[in-house]
C-alpha cells in the first residue's frame, strides 16, 4: 500500500516537473517563430511582396503586440504602401517598445526625410546621440 502511494506520488511529481518546464520550451518556440516570421516579412518587403510581408508581421503582432521588430516591419510596410500617417504611428510604437534602438531610429529618420521633415529627423538623430548619416535638404 505504501509502495503504491509512493510510486503514485513519484509519478505525479515527475508529471508536474514536466509541466513546469513546458512554458520555457513554449516561450522559446514562440521566440523562434516570431524571429522567423520577422525575417520572412523583411525578405518579402525587400522583394516588393507587401501583402505577404504584412501577413507575417500581423501574425507576430497578434501574439506579441509589443514586439518592436514587428512594429518596425509594419511601419515599413505602411510606408511602402503609401500610408505615411499609419507608418508614423508604427514607428512611434516601435520606438516606444525599443527606446534608443539604432535600427528603429535609422528607419524612422529616413522616413522623416522622405516626408521632408529634415529638422525633426535631425533632432531625432542628434537627440539620441546617434552617430549616423543625417539627411540634408
Amino acid at each position: 500500500m505504501i509502495r503504491k502511494s509512493l510510486s503514485g506520488m513519484l509519478v505525479a511529481a515527475v508529471l508536474l516537473a514536466g509541466c513546469s518546464s513546458q512554458p520555457a520550451n513554449g516561450n522559446k518556440q514562440r521566440t523562434v517563430a516570431a524571429e522567423t516570421r520577422i525575417q520572412l516579412g523583411m525578405a518579402y518587403l525587400a522583394e516588393g511582396h507587401l501583402s505577404a510581408a504584412r501577413y507575417h508581421f500581423d501574425k507576430v503582432l497578434l501574439a506579441q503586440p509589443d514586439h518592436y521588430q514587428a512594429q518596425l516591419g509594419m511601419a515599413l510596410y505602411e510606408q511602402y504602401s503609401g500610408q505615411p500617417e499609419a507608418a508614423r504611428q508604427r514607428y512611434k510604437m516601435a520606438m516606444q517598445y525599443a527606446p534608443g534602438n539604432d535600427t528603429v531610429l535609422y528607419h524612422y529618420s529616413v522616413f522623416l526625410c522622405e516626408q521632408g521633415q529634415y529638422e525633426e529627423a535631425k533632432i531625432l538623430l542628434t537627440g539620441n546621440n546617434a552617430n549616423r548619416r543625417i539627411c540634408y535638404q
